[in-house]
């Protein structure tokens, strides 16, 4: 079975980076695997034709340039003639109708949405608005949308996405071998140069106003009157270059008590030795990835109550309303008085919660038998979508 990945760019984020968990973690023997970029290749690009990956990247670089893209990406799809054809993230997906309906090859075609609403179109950018318009429009022609959010399922469907092609599929995560947290630690702290008797509340997401990492300043420093021993520590692509008003908040702390770096390829190697991961988005965020890799090496979160970020954590961390920092401080404040072994054991909760409900290999099943009942190869008696009629999955 030939499987055409289809997605807008690849550089970090959490579309990529599921992409990539995908492709790797997949045992399928019959897959013969293609993924095409309408943008130019970004880091997980890079990561993808290093391990092997058909890649090919489509030349998208602007509005201009969308049409040009397009029309290889109906070419590459004559040429490979895919089984099946997943599309992430909206521009993809629209890119891909486009695309196949000049290529006229009868490949059926899977969305992957990857980003709630939050307020319907309020947040989103004029061209996305007309993006998500033209799709709701199109909505019935994709054998499946899957969505990774429970609570982005609902609000696609409010903007009249076709609800009877609906499923979700969470996104799904590694789980590293106990025992790693000292060394963890210690690389943390010698990296950024944080002393060993703070406990580290880390943010890692690229700059950008949906993430709102001025909230998260906001909090921090109103934890710090209370001599609380915290040190923040904010990692991301943009991060480095603050804002106005991420200056200012920082101001008014004194130096030695936070960090920021910008994007990092060994986020992996130091995050188990996070004492607290926080999320403080505003909007937009369907299932965090940041928040499943941290809860996976049993650090406890604090998330702001968007898309499925309360749902992942539960009960093992705190769930707080965005745009708002004072309850943020609180959370944060509340597990910072944890003694360590409190913190450590409701970071063992947390790996618990996704080696139960978020276990990568689970996920990739599910993902794996899609694409064949999509391509027509296996008759399922699971509920769950089939080519003709799709039905709605809550989790």
């Amino acid at each position: 079975m030939k499987l055409l990945h289809v997605i807008t760019g690849l550089n970090v984020g959490g579309a990529e980076t599921m992409l990539m968990r995908l492709l790797h973690h997949s045992s399928a023997q019959d897959q013969d695997v293609v993924v095409a970029s309408l943008m130019p290749p970004g880091f997980v690009g890079q990561r993808l034709q290093d391990n092997g990956v058909r890649f090919h990247a489509l030349g998208m670089t602007s509005v201009a340039t969308a049409l040009p893209a397009t029309l290889r990406l109906a070419a590459l799809v004559r040429r490979e003639r895919p089984d099946v054809i997943m599309a992430w993230m909206h521009h993809a997906q629209l890119a891909t109708m486009c695309a196949t309906m000049l290529a006229r090859t009868g490949a059926p075609v899977i969305w992957n949405v990857r980003h709630s609403l939050g307020g319907g179109y309020v947040h989103e950018k004029r061209l996305t608005r007309l993006v998500l318009r033209t799709q709701a429009l199109l909505s019935r022609r994709p054998q499946a949308i899957i969505y990774n959010a429970r609570v982005a399922m609902q609000q696609y469907r409010a903007i009249g996405f076709d609800p009877t092609r609906a499923m979700v599929i969470p996104n799904g995560f590694d789980l590293d071998a106990d025992g790693q947290r000292a060394e963890a630690q210690d690389r943390l702290r010698r990296i950024f140069g944080i002393a060993p008797d703070r406990i580290v509340i880390a943010m890692v997401a690229r700059a950008h106003p949906m993430k709102d990492a001025a909230n998260l300043v906001s909090a921090f420093a109103r934890l710090h009157p209370a001599r609380m021993p915290a040190h923040l520590l904010i990692v991301g692509e943009g991060m480095d270059r603050p804002t106005p008003e991420i200056a200012d908040a920082l101001s008014a702390l004194p130096t030695g008590y936070w960090t920021l770096s910008g994007q990092r390829s060994d986020v992996a190697q130091w995050l188990g030795g996070v004492d607290i991961l926080a999320l403080p988005s505003a909007w937009g965020e369907g299932f965090p990835n940041i928040v499943g890799e941290a809860m996976a090496k049993a650090i406890p979160c604090v998330g702001t109550d968007v898309g499925d970020t309360g749902w992942v954590i539960g009960a093992t961390g705190r769930t707080v309303p965005p745009r708002n920092p004072t309850a943020l401080a609180l959370a944060l404040m509340e597990l910072c008085h944890l003694r360590p072994e409190e913190r450590v054991m409701l970071g063992g909760a947390a790996r618990q919660r996704i080696s139960e409900m978020f276990a990568i290999d689970q996920v990739v099943k599910r993902y794996d038998a899609l694409f064949r009942q999509v391509a027509g190869r296996i008759e399922s008696d699971e509920p769950g979508p089939s080519p003709r009629a799709m039905q709605c999955e809550a989790l």
